[in-house]
């Protein structure tokens, strides 16, 4: 098998008329480990799709050597198939199966034409492993920690972690030349993280991997390809020959290198305007002591005046034109993403409380738990996926109901979640607040249940007509409603957290995972609250994104309940206590 296994050249691509890929450049070998990265709507998934094969592309070419395998996440599709099925579709030996059929059906049906079609076709079967795939997807199941029988399960009925430990056996099982891997570690809990990265260092063959996660990348990733760099023309892509730990201090150093030339330069062309400024105003004053009467009236000493004047205006000429010889060009800087946090007034010590609560449903149980939230208390929930961290943040807020125990609220409290379903909220589809349990507020307590998608009072909900996206209303529109704020004022929030003037007339449907994030950002900026609770909210953010969600975070002085796995997010955080998280079966 060739060295290189993949060889996209000049790849351009249009979505409508936007241009998002523009000569874009790859080669992936038999030893590569690409780190994909850039903002959210750069172009990264397009590329992967073209690159697999499953977008052609509008200009360029991409050649492939060996087989290549696209593995997107699969939590959160919805798809009512058997997780078996689409594992095998991933595998690719679904479709290679149903070639081979075609191929055979010609054969029977006297085509002596498809013989080689079929001999290729069987052997591209074989290549991908099909003849032991259910065993070998079956095994790579156990090995990634998820119990094989959940694989004939749907995929829409798995949890997120779940569904991406599908991924991970889809991966482990693969016998794909390149994988193409799209944000891989969304839902995946330590344990996945680090079964990812064994499986990651087990594959043979090379690997362009997708992803935010910034520990993974560092750990993984020996070479980086940069769409949306701020400093590179639109939709093309720059090369890191390095990891991306490399990546981070090269990219600080330029940027502190490109600011320090340029205004070495403008500091230099200021001091150069000055001194022909001033050897101007020489100049003018010999002039004006050459015109005036000399003691002796002597005329070789008004014009040895005059001469060295005009010899001073040369030189003012001189030094002028230096000045305005060219500068480096200013580094363009991205305006940075801001997210301000502002609590409500502080009336108690504590802000929401769990009294001996507990959840039940469909055998699995959690509780009975006791839980105090203070202000600015900053609290981690751990816990493998399943164990009900989600559940556990639902009944905090107030949307999961309780079978027994009590949540109590703080008078004038405000709770904010921001939970994994991106865009179903701001689409008007938030879950409906569960009705109150048995002591659920304090007498007098504002018990105030709000979640990132609820209308604040008085505001219209926001919900799309039916079933298409295009009659929902734009996202400035939903913000501003779920915000309680006129749209003025929804569509500065959305520009600070980085969405402009194209982005926020566009319905809720047609962002980008990470675009749907920033806009639910936005939301909790605009709300004054008492508690935030965030759940994996690092999920689909990009790195200017994390960057500012964590700036906000850390200087925010209200509480903070956070379930997250993103170990330089919760680093970022400053932690001051950790709950761990048991829910069981019965």
């Amino acid at each position: 098998m060739p060295s290189i296994l993949l060889d996209a050249r000049a790849v351009v691509r249009h979505h409508g008329p936007r241009t998002v890929l523009a000569g874009v450049d790859l080669r992936v070998h038999t030893t590569s480990r690409i780190g994909l990265i850039g903002p959210n709507g750069s172009g990264k998934t397009t590329l992967l799709r073209v690159l697999a094969g499953l977008e052609p592309p509008d200009g360029g070419a991409v050649r492939r050597h060996g087989t290549v395998g696209h593995l997107p996440q699969l939590a959160g599709h919805g798809d009512p198939r058997p997780a078996r099925e689409v594992a095998l579709e991933r595998l690719g030996v679904a479709a290679a199966a149903r070639d081979v059929d075609r191929q055979a059906a010609r054969l029977a049906a006297g085509d002596l034409d498809a013989i080689d079609d079929h001999a290729a076709a069987l052997d591209r079967w074989l290549a991908l492993g099909g003849d032991d795939a259910d065993a070998r997807l079956a095994a790579a199941a156990g090995d990634v920690g998820l119990a094989p029988a959940l694989l004939d399960r749907p995929l829409a009925a798995l949890s997120g972690g779940q569904a991406a430990r599908v991924g991970l056996a889809v991966l482990r099982a693969s016998r794909h030349d390149v994988a193409l891997l799209d944000e891989p570690t969304n839902h995946l809990d330590a344990d996945g993280l680090r079964v990812l990265r064994d499986v990651l260092a087990a594959h043979r063959g090379g690997v362009v991997l997708v992803s935010h996660d910034r520990a993974l990348l560092t750990d993984v990733a020996t070479e980086l390809v940069v769409l949306g760099d701020p400093d590179a023309p639109p939709g093309t892509a720059v090369h890191h020959h390095g990891d991306f730990a490399s990546w981070e201090r090269e990219r600080a150093e330029a940027r502190r290198r490109a600011h320090a030339e340029h205004d070495d330069a403008v500091a230099a062309r200021a001091a150069l305007h000055a001194a022909a400024e001033e050897t101007r105003r020489r100049a003018a004053a010999s002039f004006r002591k050459a015109g005036a009467a000399t003691h002796d009236n002597d005329k070789h000493q008004k014009e040895w005046v005059r001469s060295r004047a005009e010899g001073m205006q040369r030189r003012a000429r001189v030094v002028a034109g230096r000045a305005e010889r060219a500068i480096p060009e200013k580094p363009r800087d991205v305006p940075p993403l801001r997210l301000h946090l502002t609590p409500a007034e502080q009336r108690a010590p504590w802000v929401v409380a769990l009294e001996a609560a507990v959840v039940a449903r469909d055998g699995w149980r959690l509780g009975p738990v006791d839980l105090e939230v203070a202000h600015g208390e900053r609290l981690l929930l751990a816990g493998p996926n399943g164990s009900g961290k989600s559940t556990l943040l639902g009944a905090l807020a107030g949307t999961v109901p309780l079978a027994a125990g009590a949540r109590r609220v703080a008078g004038g409290t405000e709770v904010a979640v921001l939970g994994q379903a991106r865009g179903r909220l701001l689409a008007g589809d938030a879950p409906t607040a569960a009705a109150p349990a048995a002591g659920d507020a304090a007498p007098g307590a504002a018990n105030v249940r709000l979640a990132v998608g609820d209308a604040a009072p008085g505001a219209t909900t926001v919900r799309p007509a039916g079933e298409d996206a295009e009659a929902a209303p734009p996202v400035a529109d939903a913000v501003a409603a779920l915000a309680g704020v006129d749209g003025a004022r929804a569509r500065t929030a959305l520009a600070t957290f980085g969405l402009g003037a194209e982005v926020v007339v566009r319905p809720a449907g047609s962002l980008s995972p990470g675009e749907l994030t920033r806009a639910e950002l936005a939301v909790l900026a605009l709300r004054r609250t008492t508690a935030l609770l965030l759940d994996e909210p690092t999920n689909h953010l990009d790195l200017a994104s994390l960057e500012a969600l964590e700036a906000a975070l850390a200087g925010w002085p209200g509480a903070l309940v956070v379930a997250s796995h993103d170990e330089r997010f919760r680093a970022a955080l400053g932690i001051t206590r950790t709950v761990q998280v048991r829910g069981h079966g019965d």
